[in-house]
């Protein structure tokens, strides 16, 4: 994963990045959004808003409901983005694995990697063919500090869980921790463990299990993991998946060129 540059501020165009947040805000909502709530996301007066929502539905990045008022991304995003996501090695070779991964749990399974933002994105799945499952996006966005597959990236990842967890940690559901020091505390466990579980901490109504999947030089850059309605999360569901998640993991490592032996003794 590479690190974003700190940003030259006499490079920086206000109004590019400005246009750029609103994007972001429509985006994370995960639902079509009026004038006011892109305002009040993003902090900016509803003018300014206004003629850049205007900009970006004259530019085909969004569209405007005729009816409601509403905001909403159009596909021209994921037009311009899926050629990089299609380029990343472990989407090609963690494919046939996250199938696999389906089919023993069946369950919903993702591919995720830490985004520059701190939050974690889905950038593969496959869809469990239950009728009673986890619903997501390739694309979305949620937060790592209260996720599976975010907890299993930061869990190896010291300096990018203390930025993650010295910033806004806002409650999503009733159940989520927001204390650093449990935090911190919680990760240390996924370390220990080889895999992260987490309980509508995200939302009300899901959780999830998760592995750190490692590069060649044994870093953790992305994890898998299956989504799992709350309700059917027993104890005994755990146990038996994580398992098939930890292989999982595993076996994207050791495909990308990871190999526990050479990393120790180049260490």
């Amino acid at each position: 994963m590479q690190k974003r540059r700190p940003a030259n501020r006499n490079h920086l165009i206000a109004s590019v990045a400005a246009t750029f947040e609103v994007l972001e805000a429509i985006a994370e909502a995960a639902t079509p959004l009026a004038l006011g709530a892109v305002a009040a996301a993003t902090g900016k007066p509803k003018g300014t808003v206004h003629r850049m929502l205007v900009t970006l539905v004259n530019t085909g990045y969004l569209e405007q409901d005729p009816a409601s008022g509403r905001y909403q991304l159009t596909t021209k995003l994921w037009r311009l983005g899926a050629p990089a996501v299609e380029s990343l090695d472990v989407v090609k070779i963690a494919r046939p694995w996250l199938e696999r991964l389906m089919s023993a749990t069946d369950e919903t399974v993702h591919l995720s990697v830490l985004d520059p933002s701190g939050h974690i994105a889905y950038i593969s799945k496959v869809e469990s063919p239950r009728s009673i499952r986890v619903q997501t996006r390739i694309g979305q966005l949620s937060p790592a500090w209260c996720t599976a597959t975010g907890r299993s990236i930061l869990a190896f990842n010291a300096g990018l869980a203390e930025r993650v967890l010295a910033g806004r940690l806002e409650a999503r559901t009733p159940r989520s921790v927001t204390d650093p020091r449990r935090l911190r505390a919680a990760l240390r466990e996924v370390a220990i463990k080889g895999f992260a579980v987490t309980r509508a901490e995200n939302h009300p109504e899901m959780g999830g299990l998760a592995a750190p999947i490692r590069d060649h030089r044994g870093e953790v850059t992305a994890s898998c993991g299956i989504a799992i309605p709350v309700f059917r999360m027993t104890r005994e569901l755990v146990d038996q998946c994580a398992p098939h998640v930890v292989r999982t993991a595993a076996a994207i490592s050791a495909e990308l060129g990871y190999q526990p032996a050479a990393v120790r003794s180049a260490a």
